[in-house]
């Protein structure tokens, strides 16, 4: 889909028709593949997926993908609440929180992934209309923003720290947290999730329209092992950890996936964020 006709959508209000957009694209992605949906149950909640990953997804229905982030998904996701998907993928937290009945935006910058999305989530007809993709970058700066991934798009590994050294390449329109929080409209509830393969460092600064009295819990997950990968040395590391920390002072923080500090200084991990 593209990406401008997606920028021009929201800006000009007409988040349906681009809805609409995407969940046509989703059909001719499956269509075109071959791939007929089927059921899958992750972690309780059940919709069907119209994607390649089926390895991925043997995965997640036997618990063995972040059992804590969807157990945190579960406790956190509901009617009332709107779900923010930054980094959706394939659509795994997307499509749980909105089975969950939820209502999603979710945002994906990688070409692939969101071929891939758009027909999940086209394959879930009753849950569709819940959920609002978007395919673009989230950044602090307006745009195009240049990514990379060290195999393959599609494959959940797309980074802005591989824009440079990335075995495939490529470019996504940015759309800034200030234009999310509008597109949130009157939710009175907010969740959001953030997995951006190291970029998290630099979009958390610019977050605090994302981070206000409504956001009631935030999922982030942190990979200080990309930047050190990137070059970063370990008091580049120690710095955008301490600013992320204080981007998040009105939140609680606890790792999902260590006992160590909230947010690892060595550990790839994720963290909740629940509000004071």
């Amino acid at each position: 889909m593209p990406e401008l006709f997606l920028l021009q959508c929201r800006q000009y209000g007409l988040q349906d028709q681009a809805q609409q957009i995407a969940s046509a694209e989703g059909r001719r992605t499956a269509k075109q593949s071959g791939v007929n949906a089927r059921v899958r149950n992750v972690a309780g909640a059940s919709f069907a997926v119209a994607d390649d990953k089926d390895g991925f997804w043997d995965k997640a229905e036997s618990g063995a993908w972040e059992p804590e982030t969807l157990a945190s998904v579960h406790a956190l996701a509901g009617p009332g609440t709107l779900f923010i998907d930054i980094g959706g993928w394939i659509g795994p937290i997307t499509l749980t929180a909105a089975a969950l009945g939820a209502e999603v935006l979710a945002f994906e910058p990688d070409p692939r992934a969101f071929e891939l999305i758009s027909a999940n989530v086209a394959a879930n007809p009753a849950l569709a209309p819940r959920i609002r993709l978007h395919h673009a970058a989230v950044s602090p700066t307006p745009g195009r923003v240049r990514l990379g991934s060290p195999k393959k798009p599609g494959d959940s590994m797309g980074s802005i720290l591989a824009a440079d050294s990335g075995v495939a390449l490529w470019e996504a329109q940015a759309i800034l947290p200030a234009e999310i929080a509008a597109m949130a409209g009157d939710a009175g509830r907010i969740v959001f999730k953030m997995d951006v393969e190291g970029a998290e460092y630099q979009l958390l600064p610019h977050l605090a329209p994302l981070l206000g009295p409504r956001t009631a819990a935030a999922l982030i997950a942190f990979h200080p092992r990309l930047l050190a990968k990137a070059g970063r040395s370990a008091a580049e590391i120690e710095a955008l950890t301490a600013t992320a920390r204080s981007a998040l002072a009105d939140y609680t923080l606890r790792n999902l996936d260590c006992e160590e500090q909230p947010i690892s200084r060595q550990a790839n991990s994720t963290v909740l964020a629940t509000r004071k």
